[in-house]
């Protein structure tokens, strides 16, 4: 069950229940008493990759991401965490303070949808201390006025000239998008010739659209997967403004990092229950 779905939006299936109670909640700060912790257990080096977005990348340490995004948008991003618990089908439980992402202040649904006000968004993911905290994935959205944006030509030459050819066009003029995509080896996923988008596409449909950590990992991470990596892009032009989607992740970190803290959490629920001491 969740109680802020937002922070981290996964149905998980008994036996285990994960409970999300505290949106504040740092990976920096000390745990309460009671509380275990994720520990470094894998070393995770900067993607080498050259998918990018205002030069933050997956593997990147967050502080360093942070310190771009702060600067390109001239104030600090918020966290986004909470308490995490799973729990065994005997009642042995683990629980810890995690902390999943940051994102842009004060970016709400009037603003996206019923504003035509220039704005300027990022959002970023983050490993669990297993992995040291690292970026798994940002997200930027940007509106600006349309005098001052690229049409959706421009657009795509520009992306085209750092990353060649995209792997799909999901969705065609007026308002196009675009996906790069690179396999669970990194190399490039090529656009077929010929190319049917209502038959093809170079990934698993239903991949998830954020890199924050699951205790059970989405169905289709679990399998086939095919894509290690997709950075999209897409384009909105709507009068007198346009607006911009920019989106990376790294699958294959996702799925380190879900391996790596899944091993420690499962250490405990799996070692014998010490008896209590409570007063009865």
């Amino acid at each position: 069950m969740f109680r802020i779905p937002q922070v981290l939006a996964c149905s998980l299936a008994l036996p285990f229940n994960f409970i999300v109670v505290d949106p504040s909640a740092a990976q920096s700060l000390p745990p309460p008493d009671g509380y275990d912790t994720l520990t470094p257990a894998v070393t995770v080096p900067v993607a080498s990759y050259d998918f990018a977005i205002l030069g933050m990348k997956p593997g990147m340490p967050i502080e360093d991401a942070l310190s771009i995004a702060e600067q390109h948008l001239g104030g600090g991003l918020l966290p986004v965490g909470g308490t995490l618990q799973v729990t065994s089908p005997d009642g042995k439980a683990f629980r810890t303070d995690l902390r999943v992402g940051y994102e842009t202040p004060e970016i709400d649904f009037f603003l996206r949808n019923q504003s035509a006000e220039p704005y300027d968004s990022i959002q970023i993911d983050v490993s669990t201390p297993a992995t040291g905290s690292v970026v798994t994935a940002i997200r930027r959205e940007v509106r600006v006025p349309a005098r001052e944006g690229p049409d959706a030509a421009a657009l795509r030459a520009q992306l085209e000239g750092l990353y060649g050819p995209p792997s799909e066009i999901p969705t065609p003029l007026p308002n196009p998008s675009w996906l790069w995509a690179l396999n669970l080896d990194y190399a490039p996923i090529p656009l077929p010739e010929p190319y049917d988008p209502t038959a093809y596409s170079p990934c698993n449909r239903g991949l998830p659209s954020s890199g924050r950590y699951e205790y059970r990992l989405n169905d289709q991470l679990a399998g086939d997967r095919k894509c290690g990596v997709t950075f999209s892009a897409r384009h909105d032009a709507n009068g007198d403004t346009i607006t911009m989607w920019f989106k990376l992740i790294d699958y294959n970190l996702v799925v380190q990092d879900h391996d790596a803290a899944n091993a420690q959490i499962d250490e405990k629920l799996n070692a014998a229950a010490e008896p209590s001491d409570m007063k009865l």
